[in-house]
């Protein structure tokens, strides 16, 4: 087994990083995955994004939930520049929204694997084979993904 990711260097890595400054975090608790997105921007100084939880207090976005686009997600994270890093948790309903559409998972992640823009992004998502499978190919030296499974705990 490979030595344990520690979060809380992570995220900071990822502020200070040129390129690829997105990272997805895979969960298997999807129940657990807010709190501890919570903790780690607790943690890290970051700021927590609870997705779910924007769409259902915004009644403006959650009647642009059916057309909201990978690009649309990508604009309004910009709206969180004046925070070095966004933790952004429970994406799986636009994920779910965008299945229909077998462009979207890989625009997703080509944005992801080329964000160089402020704030840094990291992703809790719920893990699925596809994102599961996925590594980066243009900048391997950068931590792309991450199995929650194999980061130190968050104490």
């Amino acid at each position: 087994m490979k030595d344990a990711i520690n979060m809380v260097e992570l995220v900071a890595e990822l502020a200070k990083r040129p390129r690829v400054r997105a990272c997805l975090v895979l969960t298997h608790d999807y129940r657990g995955q807010k709190p501890w997105a919570a903790e780690l921007a607790r943690q890290t100084g970051a700021e927590h994004l609870d997705l779910l939880d924007q769409f259902v207090q915004n009644p403006d976005l959650a009647a642009r939930v059916s057309t909201f686009s990978v690009a649309a997600l990508f604009d309004y994270l910009k709206n969180y520049r004046n925070s070095p890093v966004l933790i952004v948790s429970r994406l799986e309903f636009l994920k779910a929204v965008w299945s229909a559409q077998p462009q979207t998972l890989p625009e997703f992640i080509s944005r992801v694997e080329t964000w160089h823009q402020s704030p840094a992004l990291l992703f809790i998502i719920q893990s699925d084979p596809a994102l599961a499978e996925i590594r980066s190919t243009r900048y391997p030296q950068y931590t792309f993904s991450v199995d929650i499974r194999e980061t130190l705990a968050l104490t």
